[in-house]
């Protein structure tokens, strides 16, 4: 006759850390009319809330706002350029300028350690050669998605 014996350890424990930011404000920063030669300009706060160090990523989410096709949306992100800074003392540094429709998945800070903040300022612009009848008229909808990764 077989014969199993089994025994239990219990009790174990594995834990995560907190990763958590916030973002003040959470309303829109940007919300203009522009024309070509326009840039327009706003910040955010970021706050790391959590209980390890985070890496924060940027992207602007965007669509075509009502009146607008897809491909007109395309277009006008296309167009439009953004810069984006972080405020360090004694200077802002620059972590992404280009197109909108790139501003996917940028690093705009390193390391942000438990309880601190950083200013992420950006800026919308649509430069002066987009002076064209394309883009008359047209409107995109956008969101800043911030995105959080611990880091050692």
């Amino acid at each position: 006759m077989p014969f199993t014996f089994a025994q239990t350890n219990l009790n174990n424990d594995l834990e995560t850390y907190d990763l958590a930011i916030s973002i003040n404000p959470t309303t829109a920063i940007i919300d203009e009319t522009i024309e070509a030669g326009d840039v327009v300009a706003n910040s955010i706060a970021v706050a790391n809330t959590g209980q390890v160090n985070a890496d924060v990523y940027l992207t602007a989410d965007w669509g075509p706002a009502s009146g607008t096709t897809d491909r007109e949306a395309t277009l006008l992100a296309n167009a439009l350029t953004v810069s984006v800074f972080l405020s360090e003392d004694p200077a802002p540094t620059q972590q992404y300028i280009g197109s909108f429709i790139g501003l996917i998945d940028q690093k705009v800070i390193s390391g942000l350690a438990p309880a601190a903040d950083a200013q992420v300022n950006i800026s919308v612009g649509l430069p002066g050669t987009k002076s064209g009848p394309t883009l008359l008229g047209k409107a995109l909808n956008t969101d800043f998605v911030f995105v959080a990764v611990s880091v050692a």
